[in-house]
């Protein structure tokens, strides 16, 4: 079966040519009747306002103008084919689900196709169920392309390619004939050797939406690769490009970029935060300081050494190191509560060593000992500072483990504070009931990541990381709940970081140098993605967090060599932050000039 490309807009005019017609020739006067019917369908059929607006406008916490006008316009002049490439943070997902729910209100289409990154698929599913009432189903394995019309997958999983058998796993998907698809986070789109830009390119798409706020960065040649995909020869073949628009072959040097952006112009639609009535707030980072006392001190130097050199499992052999710390670590730097509960694991598990056993006790033993707990301490003092400031104030609490979200909740309660709990696993139901009685009544809410994915807390304005992920994305995603359009004030990020471990080395890396350098919500992704560390490792993590466990490991617990070793990484990031404000300042030539 050949592939059918169908990337073009039904609604241009055409040139009516009925040549070899079995009736014979056709008279002018007839083709002119043709033309005029042509004409009044067209008509009757022109977008001239959404008309489901009205009906979901209810469920967006915030109007914004921009993003009605922008769907309207991808459907009115584009036809639902166009690059949606505003600027980072005005919403390009509500647009887009506006641009959707028309296109299903107006019966434009009945199976639909969402590819997005894997750390964004839930929130599209739940942005696109909270406000536009569209039910999403996620793509899991082969079989689930023809279960659902609307269907939702992570790109970087389907995208998977048998060398040998020369075939796409999912080859399924290109087989099926889609009334829109659409892909986030399109930047990534822009080597037309990749594997991903192949698997989009092999869709049977009648319309074909793509969003970035980056469509090319150092290199035209990308933005080339981005729009041959949406709309074949629209910036003619690859060598009419360079000749054209590339200034003698230079790709970071645009020849004729008004010409280049009237062009641009014919199916993107771009708008700039200064154009909006957008207003983000800083952030403003707090890195607090927990001073352990010694008993403490000493239980953290004995994990440390089982995870050096007392780790093994019952037949004797040493359990593989970097397993041991990405599975136990952060566990047991999280709370007292989560590491007792993680070591005792160990302590009844027939598959580890006696020996490791044993020091699995001694660690349970000491933390059962302890008659304080410094991070404890430290949130209750930074809870009742903020209360006390202002009773009004919300906190977000945020922890990777349900064993330490109960545990905190244990020791804030008995200073009389609205406290509630947020977990995974919630109804659609519950999870509105909780942020009602959080927004209405409560002072803090206690979440564990998997729990708030998606969702969205402007009217909170305090943040605190009881323990930080290695992983700089779920920091940012834990930010991004307050972060977001409508957020009114500044927003404090306290970071809890037990002095003379790794964990202050890392927190200062992850909040200082990444998440609250004034960069805005989405524009940490780009930087990683440009610097090639925004995927998994090969453990499965996020390749910064492994990084981080491996610079660990090398290091032997000397934390001189280990906060060298995270300078580095920070050097790294700080050259690709840098990168990509160049970058800004090199595209607005092209993205952002007035062509007319």
């Amino acid at each position: 079966m050949s592939d059918i490309i169908i990337n073009e807009s039904f609604s241009d005019d055409c040139d009516f040519s009925f040549e070899n017609a079995r009736e014979g020739e056709i008279e002018s006067k007839e083709i002119l009747k043709l033309k005029i019917e042509a004409n009044e369908i067209s008509s009757n059929t022109e977008i001239k306002e959404l008309i489901s607006y009205a009906k979901i406008k209810k469920n967006l916490t915030y109007e914004l103008p921009h993003q009605p006008e922008g769907a309207l316009r991808i459907l009115r002049d584009f036809n639902g084919n166009a690059l949606l490439a505003d600027e980072v943070g005005l919403g390009k997902t509500i647009t887009t689900g506006l641009v959707l729910r028309e296109c299903i209100e107006r019966s434009f289409v009945k199976k639909v196709l969402i590819l997005t990154p894997p750390s964004l698929v839930d929130q599209w599913v739940s942005e696109l169920k909270e406000k536009f009432e569209l039910d999403f189903k996620i793509i899991e394995n082969e079989s689930d392309w023809t279960k659902n019309n609307f269907v939702i997958a992570s790109l970087d999983r389907v995208k998977i390619y048998n060398t040998e058998l020369k075939k796409f796993r999912h080859e399924i998907a290109h087989e099926i004939p889609w009334d829109l698809v659409i892909v986030d986070e399109a930047h990534k789109l822009k080597d037309k050797r990749t594997v991903r830009w192949k698997f989009v390119d092999r869709m049977q798409k009648k319309r074909f939406l793509i969003l970035t706020a980056t469509p090319f960065q150092n290199d035209l040649l990308e933005l080339y690769n981005l729009l041959n995909l949406l709309k074949r020869g629209h910036l003619g073949t690859i060598n009419e490009f360079r000749k054209n628009f590339l200034n003698r072959g230079n790709k970071r040097m645009p020849l004729n970029p008004r010409e280049l952006k009237t062009k641009l112009d014919e199916v993107m639609v771009r708008r700039k935060r200064s154009e909006t009535k957008v207003d983000y707030k800083k952030r403003i980072p707090k890195i607090v300081s927990v001073e352990l006392s010694n008993e403490e001190k000493e239980i953290y130097e004995t994990i440390c050494e089982m995870l050096k050199t007392k780790y093994f499992s019952s037949s004797g052999n040493e359990i593989n190191g970097k397993l041991a710390i990405y599975a136990l670590l952060p566990k047991v730097t999280s709370s007292s509560r989560s590491a007792i509960e993680s070591l005792t694991k160990i302590i009844n598990d027939e598959k580890y060593h006696e020996q490791t056993k044993e020091m699995a006790r001694k660690i349970v033993e000491g933390y059962k000992n302890l008659k304080k707990d410094s991070k404890i301490e430290k949130i209750i003092e930074i809870v009742s500072g903020i209360i006390k400031e202002d009773p009004k104030q919300k906190i977000l609490i945020y922890t990777r483990y349900p064993s330490t979200q109960r545990y905190i909740t244990e020791k804030l309660i008995p200073y009389n504070l609205k406290i509630v709990e947020f977990t995974g696993g919630l109804t659609r139901e519950e999870k509105t009931e909780k942020i009602k009685e959080f927004k209405a009544n409560a002072n803090i809410m206690i979440s564990t990541e998997t729990g708030a994915e998606g969702l969205n807390f402007q009217f909170c304005n305090n943040l605190i990381n009881y323990d930080l992920p290695w992983n700089p994305m779920s920091v940012e995603q834990r930010i991004g709940r307050l972060d977001r359009i409508g957020q009114q004030r500044d927003m404090n990020i306290f970071s809890l970081a037990t002095k003379g471990t790794m964990e202050e080395h890392v927190v200062d890396l992850i909040i200082n140098k990444m998440c609250c350098i004034g960069l805005v919500i989405g524009e940490l992704p780009i930087i990683l993605f440009n610097l090639g560390l925004d995927g998994e490792g090969k453990f499965g993590m996020n390749k910064i967090e492994e990084m981080l466990m491996n610079k660990f490991l090398d290091s032997k617990n000397n934390l001189e060599i280990f906060s060298k070793e995270v300078g580095e990484i920070a050097d790294i990031i700080n050259e690709g932050i840098e990168a990509y404000q160049e970058t800004k300042e090199y595209t607005k030539e092209v993205l952002d000039s007035n062509a007319k």
